[in-house]
């Protein structure tokens, strides 16, 4: 390994890659700090600290800024704003077929698209940063409450232009560093927060608040669920696909066998953030509304939040006067919020697959090229055989997503853990970091072998041997 990272600095232009790559991140993490004017830290403190779950929009965003939105910086939108951006525009890709002409028409196409997922940004960051400066008066975290307007405004000029700073220093990544630097950034933001949350948890060993055997528990878990996300975010099914010989001039062309691989998750974490955003916002309307003991409000609050009082557990002990620990204790998480969690993470990895992978489309390449895939009949047949393998590979894709997607929840909910420690055993942070990771790697790889150097993935040395 030692020399496979001595070869990377041999290459001078990977070396400045990397180096360019991390002079960003610098950067990124200097405006990461740079407060918003006009606001007050000690009253910021109070109000985080008084949160204690984290299933709320409010959580989410601050994750994915590196715990910039915490410290309320003008970086706290963090990339947020482009990912809704992106998102809304692949969806209008599908409903709208002049906007999918354009994303066809080459390179060309992609540059429109991109203009415009930066004029959508921008909008959604202005947007989002007046929600923002309005939560603060409400919450009494500003030093001028009496100047309203003023407030709205520079909160809203800043943190704006901050998103778009964030915005441009990924796209200098990606086209002069390596990686994605769009995900990079995220991941760099995710991975900004982990020794903060160290720190909450060591705090809540020394109160006595969690046993210190969790320490080693969570790393264990951490790390068979970080080899699980790897395996299935490589994960593929292979489906062989024979070509046709042709004859080109007094060449014989084809005859040979590929395959079509079918990702198992083909939405990545997409469907866990669309279904984190859909139920926060229910749960963050609510939380505010249903602040009495009483009434349809509280009621509702209790159903959308992430530590419900209507859970199996609670359920069984008010009916059977059921009060047992160890195992069982993981009823606590079974509730409401749990039941629509999974729900919607299953139907967003199909609806994803659906809007990414038209099987007809590929029948339909594979018939004008004249290849076809072994014991299935050109067109229609091949299309639903195609269909048939990627519903069911989706399916297994979809219930991994849920499982650790729900991890932190069952453990934070069931053990009293501080739902920061349990970012580290899955969620949505865990596998953008696994996956952009293993993107960036790829890139590595590549860069080597194109220069004759060896890569990190094991090879063949001699016959018979590795």
């Amino acid at each position: 390994m030692i020399q496979k990272l001595i070869n990377i600095y041999k290459i001078p232009d990977l070396r400045k890659k990397i180096g360019y790559t991390l002079l960003i991140i610098f950067v990124y993490r200097i405006g990461a700090h740079i407060p918003v004017p006009f606001i007050n830290p000690e009253a910021i403190e109070r109000f985080w600290s008084s949160m204690v779950g984290g299933s709320g929009i409010l959580t989410m965003i601050d994750m994915f800024s590196g715990r910039a939105f915490r410290r309320m910086t003008i970086f706290a939108l963090g990339i947020m704003p482009y990912i809704s951006a992106s998102i809304i525009l692949q969806l209008l890709m599908v409903v709208w077929p002049r906007l999918e002409k354009i994303a066809k028409e080459g390179p060309l196409g992609r540059k429109k698209i991109e203009q415009y997922t930066r004029y959508g940004t921008v909008g959604l960051a202005a947007f989002q940063s007046m929600g923002v400066a309005l939560l603060m008066l409400q919450q009494g975290l500003t030093l001028i409450p009496h100047l309203r307007l003023l407030f709205i405004f520079t909160t809203m000029v800043s943190v704006t232009a901050g998103t778009t700073f964030i915005m441009w220093l990924g796209e200098k990544i990606s086209e002069k560093g390596i990686g994605n630097g769009i995900s990079i950034i995220i991941a760099i933001g995710i991975l900004a927060s982990y020794p903060y949350d160290v720190g909450i948890g060591i705090k809540a060993v020394q109160s006595q608040a969690m046993a210190p055997i969790w320490f080693p528990i969570i790393f264990v878990i951490m790390v068979g669920v970080s080899i699980m996300i790897i395996l299935i975010q490589e994960g593929a099914r292979k489906i062989p696909v024979q070509h046709a010989k042709q004859v080109r001039g007094r060449h014989l062309m084809g005859g040979t066998t590929t395959y079509l691989p079918l990702k198992v998750n083909t939405g990545g974490v997409i469907p866990v953030i669309f279904s984190s955003a859909i139920l926060s916002f229910p749960a963050f309307l609510f939380s505010w509304a249903g602040n009495t003991r009483t009434g349809v409000m509280y009621v509702l609050n209790e159903l959308f939040a992430m530590r419900s009082s209507y859970n199996i557990y609670e359920l069984l002990y008010r009916w059977f006067g059921f009060d047992e620990g160890g195992i069982f204790l993981l009823f606590k998480a079974m509730n409401f919020y749990a039941f629509l969690y999974a729900v919607l993470t299953i139907f967003f990895c199909y609806f994803y697959a659906a809007i990414t992978f038209n099987p007809v489309d590929v029948a339909d390449n594979l018939k004008k090229f004249g290849s076809f895939i072994p014991g299935r009949r050109p067109g229609k047949p091949t299309s639903d055989y195609i269909d048939y393998v990627l519903t069911r590979i989706t399916l297994v894709g979809a219930i991994f997503l849920v499982v650790v997607a729900l991890m932190p929840q069952v453990f934070s909910v069931s053990f009293d853990i501080p739902w920061q420690m349990t970012d580290f055993i899955g969620g949505t942070g865990l596998i953008i970091v696994i996956g952009v990771f293993l993107d960036t790697l790829k890139q590595i790889e590549s860069q080597l072998l194109m220069r004759h150097y060896e890569g990190f993935k094991l090879r063949p040395r001699g016959r018979g041997r590795w």
